[in-house]
């Protein structure tokens, strides 16, 4: 099975060469099912696909022993630097071409089985694409509200569970699948986050089957940058804002649907914050509950058509002794 491993970057040299490092390591064996003693393995080619999303420059890119295609996007945003991906994908036509693309971020390092455990669930649940956690990675000194709070927890599934989306940060999709279904990221959502997910809404409302893999780890740095409440609060916040978009974008849902949803949220807030004294778990309780309000505000400001709120226009590189 060849596969792309698609890579956007801008602004992270650091954690660029940590990442592909982890993809150096990576193991090329895929089972088609979970049981290791499976015969006939997958074989896995995999090659890098860096999309440089930055002024451009002739600096090589970090040392891998993947084969590693450099190409530069000059549109700033992300759905432009992943169309690049996908343009390079597909302008390979089988027999020869990908057979599969995968998607991790340039503030993730990859376990070494990543790769091996997308394309065994693909090929065992015969899915159009498999997708996985992004284990969060924080300092050993992060604020202890960093931990409880949840802002920075991550999705978990039994193996093999039917999902609705993916996103870029761990996934692997059949580039027939993407041919079939005339896939692109939308590049209206440039600076707010939330392209992949449009895009594999769509994959999914066309028929296609999106498989969670929890044995597939990527692991997402957190940069000191984000170790504020300020910017959990506004990420709860951008999350509502796209979601209700894509959801009207698709007829998913209606106004009044998601302003009862947004209601929702204001009063679940006060009650797990109550629920979480009661238990004596402090930490984070009260950012929790701030959290759900924001995610409110999020889904409110989309339905009313106050703000299109664009997250990704403050970039957030390498910090300075800290991981990214």
């Amino acid at each position: 099975m060849r596969i792309a491993i698609g890579v956007i970057t801008r602004g992270r040299p650091r954690g660029l060469a940590r990442l592909f490092e982890s993809l150096g390591a990576l193991k090329r064996d895929a089972r088609g099912s979970h049981d290791a003693t499976s015969e006939n393995p997958e074989r896995l080619e995999p090659e890098v696909i860096l999309v440089r999303n930055e002024a451009p420059n002739d600096d090589p890119p970090p040392p891998c022993s993947l084969p590693v295609r450099v190409l530069h996007e000059p549109r700033t945003g992300i759905p432009f630097a992943r169309n690049k991906v996908l343009d390079a994908c597909l302008a390979e036509e089988s027999p020869g071409g990908f057979d599969a693309l995968a998607f991790i971020d340039d503030d993730e390092t990859a376990d070494p089985d990543w790769l091996a455990q997308l394309a065994s669930t693909l090929l065992a649940h015969d899915a159009d694409a498999a997708t996985g956690p992004a284990l969060p990675h924080l300092p050993e000194d992060a604020p202890a509200w960093a931990k409880a709070s949840g802002g920075f927890d991550c999705l978990s599934f039994p193996t093999g569970t039917l999902r609705p989306t993916a996103f870029t940060h761990n996934v692997l999709v059949r580039i027939d699948a993407v041919r079939r279904h005339g896939l692109r990221f939308d590049e209206r959502m440039a600076f707010t986050g939330g392209s992949d997910t449009h895009f594999f809404r769509r994959l999914a409302r066309g028929g296609g089957r999106i498989v969670w893999c929890e044995e597939a780890i990527c692991r997402e740095w957190a940069p000191a940058s984000r170790l504020t409440r300020a910017w959990v609060l506004q990420r709860f916040y951008r999350v509502g804002a796209t979601d209700a978009w894509i959801a009207l974008d698709f007829g998913e849902a209606s106004r009044p649907g998601l302003t009862w949803l947004a209601v929702r949220y204001l009063i679940r807030g006060p009650v797990r914050w109550m629920s979480r004294v009661a238990r004596g778990a402090f930490a984070g309780s009260l950012l929790a509950m701030r959290c759900d309000v924001a995610h409110a505000r999020g889904l409110l400001a989309t339905v009313l058509g106050i703000d299109r709120h664009e997250e990704y226009r403050v970039h957030h590189g390498d910090d300075a002794g800290g991981a990214s």
